[in-house]
């Protein structure tokens, strides 16, 4: 009987490497991460920014930031149960944006795409610009929200909208994940901008979705490509072009049209409240925006055929190793130490590093090659488990076979 156990190992790597593939799979398809992912993670982006440091750079020439930080006005605050004024609300100049695409309006074809990454919930006296030119403006998206209750707030305008909420991992506190679509349907903006730029509509599979003609998920965690350091710390001939709206919309409209010429536009806070926890510290979130929008360009959320092919292979060696029962190491670990309670103790850590170890290799190779990291930890214990019931599945079948012998 064992020998028939022994003879069908190969199958049984065969197919345990097609379960961990689907494990896998289904893993990176959560809207969420585990908690062992974040350090790995962290680890790895920095690792390849400091060897890599200009591989995943966007073109400067490609984008425009445009800051509303310090552009603010007052507004009245009504009560919405009695109406009274109960004091008052800072709001984004209407104005001073109202202005802005009015200039832009006068070359509607110039720029390439305009992201507006402010949220119009209260009304202004200074709306009637901005509202007129909103309408009037091409190639755009302006972001709105969801209540507590998950339901979309529309804002006051009538505009192209991407939904733009952060969603923070509960392991972390961080924006590790992006999910192209919330809820039921609700598009986020980088799908938005994505869908307009290239013309492209997402498809919606039982599984996994498709877009431009490629399996993707849904769920994907983000690759900083653009961080603050490159809009406000980097070398003034590596920093990207930043701009105060009150400058811009103060300029003669021929060198504004230049500026803005076949530019994938950003107006948003930058400097201010809108920023959000990650990997990479704090960001403002028209960046995470942004960054979410550059991988899936890169293709990042991409389910290649050679990354199934990676994980099947890497997990076909990892589970021949399971099911051979005392292997070299597990044998030469037995060897050296003679405390059967020392021996089980240090035969679980070592297992489990080994493990580590391995599936460590294949997430830093994934996340080079594919852009996709991988859960670490949660699969390793998984693995050492399983060792564990097949060492023992062993023994119990040596027993057996012996007193069989004995018989």
């Amino acid at each position: 009987m064992f020998k028939r156990f022994w003879s069908y190992r190969f199958l049984l790597s065969f197919l345990h490497a097609f379960f961990l593939v689907f494990l896998t799979l289904w893993s990176l398809s959560l809207p969420f991460t585990f908690g062992d992912e974040a350090t790995l993670i962290q680890y790895s982006a920095t690792v390849k920014r400091k060897i890599l440091p200009e591989l995943d750079k966007p073109d400067r020439n490609r984008f425009m930031f445009v800051g509303v930080t310090w552009e603010k006005q007052l507004i009245e605050k009504v009560d919405e149960k009695t109406g009274l004024p109960i004091g008052y609300d800072v709001i984004t100049n209407r104005e001073s944006l109202g202005k802005f695409l009015q200039m832009l309006n006068q070359n509607p074809n110039n720029h390439k795409f305009l992201l507006i990454d402010i949220f119009f919930q209260n009304k202004s006296p200074n709306d009637s610009l901005l509202a007129a030119e909103l309408k009037r403006v091409k190639n755009c998206v302006v972001s709105y929200h969801k209540d507590e209750k998950g339901a979309p707030m529309y804002p006051i305008f009538e505009a192209p909208l991407g939904l733009s909420d952060m969603q923070t991992d509960s392991w972390t506190d961080m924006v590790l994940k992006y999910h192209l679509i919330q809820g039921d349907s609700l598009k986020t903006t980088p799908l938005v901008m994505y869908e307009k730029i290239y013309n492209q509509q997402i498809e919606h599979g039982l599984f996994f979705d498709k877009l431009n003609g490629k399996t993707i998920f849904n769920s994907f965690i983000i690759d900083y490509r653009l961080r603050n350091y490159d809009l406000f710390d980097a070398d003034e001939e590596k920093r990207y072009p930043f701009f105060y709206i009150k400058d811009l919309i103060e300029l003669p409209l021929e060198v504004f049209a230049e500026f803005t010429k076949d530019k994938i536009i950003i107006v948003g806070d930058f400097q201010g409240s809108d920023t959000h926890p990650t990997i990479e510290g704090d960001m403002a979130g028209p960046l995470i925006l942004l960054n979410a929008f550059l991988d899936l360009e890169a293709g990042d959320n991409v389910l290649s055929p050679f990354f199934l092919v990676l994980l099947f292979v890497f997990y076909f060696v990892i589970s021949l190793k399971i099911f051979t029962p005392n292997d070299v190491v597990t044998q030469y670990v037995e060897s050296k130490v003679k405390n059967k309670l020392q021996k089980g103790i240090i035969h679980a850590l070592l297992d489990v590093s080994v493990y580590v170890f391995y599936m460590g290799i294949l997430s830093i190779m994934s996340y080079f090659l594919f852009g996709i990291h991988l859960t670490i930890l949660t699969l390793s214990v998984y693995m050492e488990f399983l060792e564990k019931f097949v060492n023992w599945l062993h023994e119990k079948l040596l027993k057996k076979n012996d007193e069989m012998a004995v018989g």
